[in-house]
């Protein structure tokens, strides 16, 4: 369920004063001192919770704050009652009843961002941070339901605006990653299984009924999110469907509460044992419940994994920028070619880069590369200084990893995506060991738009030849494809058409569509276009020009053997790769041309009535057939897994 954040109301509000943006900015409408205040849209009145602001303009920071109860006049400024609490923020006091009661608090400035967080409970608390560093920590004396508020004086109209985070930007302090939230009602779950099942009483947990409306089980879907050269990835890893049997209406409120996002867990027991000792068989969420009829529903589930489709970057530009006002930040990732510098002040001469801190290894200005000296990288790593304005356009070289345009391997890449959606159910050693398998170096992303998660996994993953699933557990697991005749290892199961094939095996050639011999890196964030660059040919020679105004600026060749079935990939197009490092690309694409040396194909089988049987996606195992060259048994490597668990039949598409 999405959260909905804490905005400034735009009525009751204190004299000269607006709430703009939806809210999202406070601003004065004309010159008045701190006279009045603003507040929340809603009040809290339980749990930790918090709030953030940036300040910025032409008017000094003459601003307060802080919280104040319903009781407080908004004709009066923060502070100067002991209905509301506010922090002076260019003073470095907090006030209350019109007195200081703590002092020598750090000044802020335009460009901080400071927090308040706030305890709600029998002892209250207030929490003061400025630039994500808590200054201040005491007993709070303001009792009930507190709105967050701001004071602002200003010698004009839009003099001192003021932003409160309700999401538009990453929480730089704990004020923000407590949130000022509308609390959510918390759902009773609903317990279904394939018969009627009451756990025992000294089960845990215990004495919990299920009701037996499950029909026929549940379907479980897994499959690998991408394929090397084999079409546009899949947007859900992940899925599930289950008839159930509702003559009695149970589900008929979840239908028409609204239920897609809630989540559901899949848990496989014996009919006689222990809740306890019930395994996990898959995690997800509900997309649809489809009313058959007054007898039937049918639950359609995703993967659990809806956090991915959340925007990764980590804020949005302020309106004092006004070109790039509430558009959203870019993102870097490991090691990036010309990123595009962005103006932040009237001359250029501040220009924003990335929304993380980034080590700038290169400036050029109109592809002129800028002398040392000439420019310098602000304290919080997201900008670039220059002594004197640009030209423009300006483009940057960076790494978010490190200086010396250090890339980043695939367990960092994927651990700074998972990071900025703050979430920790993903296989870190799925990725290293992908990592010391390949020995590569790494890569860079860029993007300059909004992005989701799974956007971002998509392209960060193909460079590696890599796919991601959804284990039981509901874990995001990492594997690359290769070679199954190339698997050391023991198989994940051994198939036979004598012994486990309840139908005809179904075999499909792999065209392998986008495969090709050439293989791009170090692509360019922008491709600048010839004239953007300077004319002087002495200053940006022509191979210079060649690398900025391409997608890319080096490319590999695959020189090694390739199966006739796939003649096309001699004149296809470069995939292009986001290694930095022409090395990996050049051991990447060797490889995936080696894969085929041979004609490749897929094959579908049915196994039914084995509920043991539960391969993972990029597992390999041993496929034996009367046909299609399988008579002597072969290796292959599970693609795509369709289970019911209930009645173990199995549906396998697996690649070899």
């Amino acid at each position: 369920m999405t959260d909905t954040f804490g905005r400034f109301a735009a009525t009751p509000i204190g004299p000269l004063l607006a709430a703009r943006d939806g809210g999202l900015t406070l601003a004065t409408t004309g010159a008045t001192a701190l006279a009045s205040h603003a507040r929340s849209d809603f009040s809290l009145n339980a749990g930790t919770v918090g709030v953030e602001f940036a300040v910025w303009g032409d008017d000094a920071v003459t601003a307060l704050v802080g919280f104040a109860t319903a009781a407080a006049a908004l004709n009066k400024a923060l502070g100067v009652d002991l209905a509301s609490i506010g922090w002076d923020l260019a003073a470095g006091r907090l006030l209350q009843a019109g007195g200081a009661i703590a002092t020598d608090l750090p000044a802020v400035v335009h460009g901080d961002i400071v927090g308040l967080q706030v305890v709600l409970g029998a002892q209250r608390q207030i929490r003061l941070y400025l630039n994500g560093t808590q200054v201040l920590a005491r007993e709070l004396q303001l009792s009930g339901p507190l709105f967050f508020a701001a004071s602002l004086a200003a010698t004009k109209a839009g003099g001192l605006c003021l932003a409160v985070n309700a999401g538009q930007w990453g929480p730089r302090s704990d004020a923000a990653a407590s949130g000022w939230r509308l609390p959510t009602l918390a759902a009773s779950p609903m317990r279904l299984a394939d018969v009627d099942w009451l756990s025992a009483p000294g089960d845990s947990p215990a004495n919990l009924r299920y009701e037996g409306l499950v029909a026929e089980g549940v379907s479980l879907i897994q499959e690998l999110a991408f394929w090397p050269w084999g079409g546009d990835p899949v947007s859900q890893a992940a899925a599930a469907e289950c008839v159930v049997a509702d003559a009695d209406g149970v589900l008929d409120t979840l239908v028409g509460a609204g239920a897609s996002g809630s989540s559901v867990q899949i848990l496989l027991a014996a009919e006689s044992g222990m809740r306890v000792d019930a395994v996990p068989a898959f995690r997800c969420a509900i997309e649809q419940i489809e009313i058959n009829d007054d007898g039937t529903k049918t639950l359609h589930l995703r993967d659990a994994h809806d956090y991915l489709d959340e925007t990764l970057n980590r804020g949005v530009f302020l309106p004092n920028i006004a070109s790039l006002a509430w558009k959203p930040q870019p993102v870097v990732i490991g090691a990036v070619a010309s990123i595009p510098a962005m103006g932040a002040n009237s001359d250029a001469t501040s220009m924003f880069v990335a929304d993380g801190r980034v080590y700038v290894d290169a400036v050029m200005d109109r592809g002129d590369l800028m002398e040392a000296g000439t420019y310098s990288e602000a304290p919080d790593g997201q900008q670039v200084l220059l002594k004197s304005p640009p030209v423009t356009p300006v483009v940057v070289d960076a790494s978010s990893v490190g200086a010396g345009m250090m890339p980043a391997r695939l367990e960092q890449a994927v651990g700074d995506v998972m990071a900025r959606l703050g979430r920790e159910a993903w296989s870190a050693s799925d990725c290293v060991a992908i990592d010391q398998a390949t020995g590569y170096m790494g890569i860079g992303y860029y993007a300059g738009a909004a992005i989701t998660g799974r956007a971002a996994l998509n392209a960060l993953l193909p460079s590696y030849g890599a796919g991601c699933y959804q284990d039981p557990a509901g874990v995001l697991r990492f594997v690359r494809v290769i070679a199954p005749e190339s698997h050391a290892g023991p198989f994940a199961f051994d198939l036979s058409e004598a012994h486990d094939l309840a139908a005809d095996l179904v075999m499909v050639p792999d065209d392998a569509p986008n495969l090709t011999r050439r293989m791009a890196y170090r692509p360019n964030a922008q491709a600048l276009a010839a004239s953007d660059l300077v004319t002087d040919v002495v200053e940006v020679p022509q191979a210079r020009r060649d690398e900025l105004t391409g997608l890319y600026r080096g490319q590999v060749y695959g020189a090694g053997p390739l199966h006739a079935h796939y003649q096309r990939a001699e004149v296809a197009d470069p995939v292009i790769s986001l290694f930095w490092h022409a090395s990996d690309a050049q051991a990447e694409i060797d490889r995936i041309l080696g894969m085929y040396r041979v004609q490749r194909y897929f094959y579908q089988l049915t196994v039914r009535g084995d509920q043991d049987l539960a391969p993972l996606p990029g597992q390999v195992g041993r496929l034996t057939y009367s046909r299609y060259g399988l008579a002597d048994g072969k290796p292959v490597l599970v693609r795509r897994v369709e289970r019911n668990p209930a009645t173990g039949d199995v549906v396998l598409t697996v690649w070899g």
